[in-house]
């Protein structure tokens, strides 16, 4: 700053003067210092700012996200929404949704009491039975060569599944398994037949020959839905 006065208006300062202008030579780097820091704290605070809205946008990602997670997952327990799973077709259908993978009847039995079914039946056989029996009635769970799996109409279609509802039964086979799932005990060919037509199975065929129609359908299906033990059936059991 000194160097910027005239000599000769130096040589009139007085003393006084002269510590005036060091003074205020000084309050100046002060005020420029500080004029510094606070240009520096602005870019700084541009740069918290910058990053609080990062923080936030990918916050806000997040819970859109999580929101389409859930309602997708909403969507997939369409026909559980507001069950109590009372019903063991309901805790299937549980277990096969939290699976998201195709299951065979044995492994469902397995999973079934960690979801909280507690089966009355003290004969895990007569257990799998019943299992085996419900994947087979309801329309809802559909067979994956030898395991099963939702159908894919639980979650896809213009009508989203609200219930789970029973097949409607026409083959044969679908009549015998429900009268084999009901056994206790293994059955005879006859014993089989005469069931079936009780069970609701329309046919015009004489005893006879039903007998004949139903023997046939177990050896056709012998080994994959059906054991035999050289003189009744059951249920197969497949783990």
């Amino acid at each position: 700053m000194l160097s910027k006065i005239p000599p000769k208006l130096i040589e009139s300062l007085t003393l006084r003067d002269l510590e005036d202008l060091i003074e205020l030579k000084r309050k100046n780097n002060a005020i420029s210092e500080l004029m510094r820091d606070r240009d520096r704290l602005r870019l700084e605070l541009k740069r918290v700012e910058d990053s609080i809205e990062a923080l936030e946008r990918l916050s806000m990602r997040e819970a859109e996200s999580r929101q389409k997670e859930e309602e997708e997952k909403n969507a997939k327990a369409s026909f559980l929404a507001g069950k109590k799973k009372k019903n063991l077709k309901d805790f299937i259908a549980q277990v096969l949704m939290e699976a998201g993978e195709p299951l065979s009847p044995s492994d469902i039995q397995k999973r079934l009491p960690a979801i909280g079914y507690l089966s009355t039946s003290t004969n895990p056989r007569s257990f799998y039975n019943t299992v085996f029996q419900a994947l087979q009635r309801y329309e809802i769970f559909q067979k994956d060569n030898k395991k099963y799996r939702l159908n894919d109409s639980a979650f896809h279609g213009e009508k989203p599944v609200s219930e789970i509802l029973p097949k409607k039964k026409t083959r044969l086979k679908d009549y015998i398994i429900q009268v084999l799932g009901n056994s206790q005990s293994p059955l005879k060919v006859s014993e089989i037949a005469s069931r079936v037509v009780m069970e609701g199975y329309k046919t015009d065929l004489g005893m006879d020959e039903l007998n004949q129609r139903v023997s046939a359908t177990l050896k056709k299906y012998l080994n994959k839905d059906f054991d035999w033990d050289s003189q009744r059936y059951r249920l197969a059991v497949r783990n």
